[in-house]
This record gives structure tokens, sequence and C-alpha cells, in this order.
């Protein structure tokens, strides 16, 4: 009986040794970088990369994860061109990070953070006062959020005051020009545009008197 155990735990230890191991392969791989990290909303960024395999025509899988969401879904499939190089154009609306995926290999990850989309005009002006119109835009409305209305100089920026937003994201309001020339700008700064968005500045309006 002693004799039996002993052979079948040597016959068992055999087939353990002899049973091949199933490993990634260290040589198949696929990389992701972004041409920017941070647009604004409505602008574009290129993801772009390359597999192992030097050769075109290889279908890469882009994947994202906008901000809010738990895990990643598929976006588009790319084909390689020649060398292995991939590329895909895309308009993130929120905070996303992105992956590629090419037959079982996953690249590393990359985020990609947006920043609202702010407008400056000036809507009138009356001696020394202008009245001004503001709006931010994003995937979503930032109706009560504060924005920073600032003048830029060459020393730096003040502000001036504090508007909120209405419901359409938007904002009328009234800044006393004190100078021959003034060079203004709107901040809506990350605690009001967040989650998912980052500090947001509008264009620099430059008003003479």
């Amino acid at each position: 009986m002693r004799k039996t155990l002993i052979l079948l735990l040597a016959v068992l230890g055999a087939l353990l040794v002899a049973t091949p191991v199933a490993t990634a392969d260290p040589s198949k791989t696929v990389t992701i970088s972004a041409s920017k990290p941070v647009v604004v909303y409505g602008q574009s960024v290129t993801l772009s990369g390359k597999v192992s395999m030097p050769k075109s025509g290889q279908k890469v899988d882009i994947l994202a994860q906008p901000f809010g969401l738990s895990t990643m879904s598929a976006l588009s499939t790319v084909d390689t061109a020649n060398g292995g190089q991939w590329t895909f154009v895309t308009k993130p609306t929120i905070e996303t990070t992105y992956q590629a995926r090419w037959t079982s290999e996953t690249s590393s990850t990359v985020d990609v953070k947006v920043r609202p989309a702010i407008t400056l005009t000036l809507v009138s002006r009356h001696g020394r006062t202008g009245t001004f119109a503001t709006s931010a835009l994003g995937a979503r409305l930032f109706a009560g959020k504060v924005v920073n209305v600032q003048r830029v100089t060459s020393f730096g920026t003040t502000t001036l005051k504090r508007v909120t937003l209405d419901t359409n994201s938007k904002a009328t309001f009234k800044v006393r020009l004190s100078h021959k020339r003034t060079r203004l700008r709107v901040v809506m700064p990350t605690s009001q545009a967040a989650p998912g968005y980052i500090t947001g500045f509008s264009n620099v309006l430059i008003v003479r008197r």
C-alpha cells in the first residue's frame, strides 16, 4: 500500500512538472500617449501608440472611462500603420482615462483633463462703465457656480468681482473701467468647475475708453 502511494505521488509530480504553464508573452506590448494632458471643452486630443508587431492592419481597441464611471468601455477600433503605429483623435467632454488593447494585451492608462469653455464679451460701454457677458460650457450646466472677473496687467491679475452664473450657465455684469485700456478675463476655479473639470479661463478682452 505504501509503495503504491509513493508511486502515485511520483507520477503526479512528474505530470505537474510536464504540464506547461500559460504565461503572458513579454514580447507583445501596446502603448498609448496623449498629445496634451489638458483640453478645453470642445477641443480634440490625439491619442497614439505602437504595438510590438511592426506591421500594418493590426486592430487596436481604444477604451475610455469618463469621469464618474467605474469601468472602461470600448470607444473605437483603429488599424495600425507600417511599423505598428496607431493614432486616434477624440473630443473628451469631461475628464477621461484612456487605454489601448491589442489582442490580449492592454496598455497603461493616460488621463486627459478638461476645462470648461469660458467666454467673455463686451455688451455695451457708457462712459467709464462697461457691461459684459460671460458663459461657461461643458457636458453639464454650471448653474449657481461662481466665476472671478479679473483685471490682467503686466504685473499679474487682480480679482475685481465674483459673479454667479444663472440657470443657463451665463451671467451679465458691470465693471468700472479705470484705465485707458483695460484687459479683463473670467476664471472659473477648480472648486467651482469640479467634479470632472478643472480651472477654466476665458479669452482676455481688451477694452479702450
